[in-house]
């Protein structure tokens, strides 16, 4: 585990998603992914510079943000859910017989149909949003702390009536939730000139820097420079950040640490997963308050490595829009921009390179 955190450089960001766009205009959808919801909005409306080819059609202008797919562990991790979502029928994420059989179902009635390459399917609402519901339930994705949220109530209708019929049940704390984004009530030409430029304020909302750790942070630092002896609250062996990596109890009130390892090993003990390795929520060993890893995991990859986010966290100041209200000034956290291309003609195009890259792996 240790190792673990000294070949990653980089803290875990503070946001990332995968985002379900559809078009205003035309019977078009776009997956993506971003660090931020906000911006990458404008950008596909043509509000700012950047987004993707496939969303700069004048025609398709403008573009909503149905969904958003949060909780992913690095940048990199959003880029797999991001190609997996948009290659269901191909992705290494699914077992091989399910995909075989979807691409000999695409192949049928096709002239020299050829038996490498995998088109990819029509990709109708419903199947995009059935394919979500299949990925959020793989083996390969179980254990991240994914969540969903809605921005569109009938997409989210949608979802609700498709995975009412889907065999496979989701684990309980994945979260969905519906936060509607609606246009402001306007005059009509204020609207229209509006359409391409304005972006929800539930969406503007959402948090994209590390301002939720603030609190959490201070109180870590606190915590290990007070000069005091601690013990681990699970093992009750002496807890020092010289000699082990040591978790800090996020809640405000409790002073609890624990060692890395102990503390996985209590959480994995409570799920009763055998074939776990890596937690996805426990009680804390002292105020017995539940806690995701996740958490804990965040504030300790920006302690070891990210002392220039947490510099910035410490600096950070509020700027004013437009409109009057303010925003937090997130720039210094965003040096991992999305890709200006589509990702699924950029990364990975050829389904059987990644086969080959992924079986040379094993």
């Amino acid at each position: 585990m240790t190792e673990a955190f000294k070949v990653e450089s980089r803290p875990i960001p503070a946001f990332y998603c995968c985002y379900l766009l559809r078009s205003k205009n035309r019977k078009a959808f776009y997956i993506g992914s971003t660090p931020n919801p906000a911006r990458r909005l404008g950008q596909h409306n043509g509000s700012s510079k950047g987004g993707a080819k496939r969303t700069s059609m004048q025609g398709k202008r403008p573009w909503e943000m149905t969904c958003i797919v949060t909780g992913f562990p690095s940048h990199f991790a959003a880029l797999q859910f991001e190609w997996a979502w948009q290659n269901t029928h191909a992705t290494r994420h699914i077992e091989r017989d399910v995909r075989d059989a979807r691409r000999e179902e695409l192949q049928k009635g096709k002239k020299n149909a050829s038996p490498v390459r995998r088109p990819r399917p029509p990709m109708s609402l419903e199947a995009r949003l059935k394919n979500l519901h299949h990925l959020l339930g793989v083996g390969s994705f179980s254990r991240w702390p994914l969540h969903l949220r809605f921005f569109a109530p009938d997409v989210f209708a949608q979802w609700e009536k498709h995975a009412s019929k889907m065999k496979t049940r989701l684990r309980k704390d994945i979260t969905i939730q519906l936060t509607p984004a609606e246009l402001p009530k306007l005059a009509a030409d204020v609207q229209i000139e509006m359409r391409t430029h304005f972006i929800p304020e539930v969406i503007r909302a959402i948090p994209v820097a590390y301002e939720d750790f603030k609190t959490y942070v201070e109180k870590s630092k606190t915590t290990l420079e007070d000069g005091r002896r601690r013990a681990c609250g699970v093992c009750k062996k002496g807890a020092s950040i010289e000699t082990s990596l040591i978790l800090i109890c996020p809640v405000d009130t409790c002073q609890s640490v624990s060692h890395f390892a102990c503390l996985s090993q209590k959480f994995l003990a409570e799920e009763s997963n055998k074939d776990a390795l890596v937690p996805i929520e426990g009680t804390c060993p002292t105020c017995r308050s539940p806690i995701r890893w996740s958490t804990m995991m965040k504030e300790l990859s920006l302690r070891m490595h990210g002392k220039e986010e947490i510099k910035a966290m410490f600096k950070m100041k509020r700027k004013k829009k437009s409109d009057g209200t303010t925003e937090p000034d997130t720039a210094e956290f965003q040096d991992i921009d999305e890709l200006d291309e589509d990702l699924d003609e950029t990364w990975m195009e050829d389904v059987d390179d990644e086969d080959k890259l992924l079986e040379s792996n094993t």
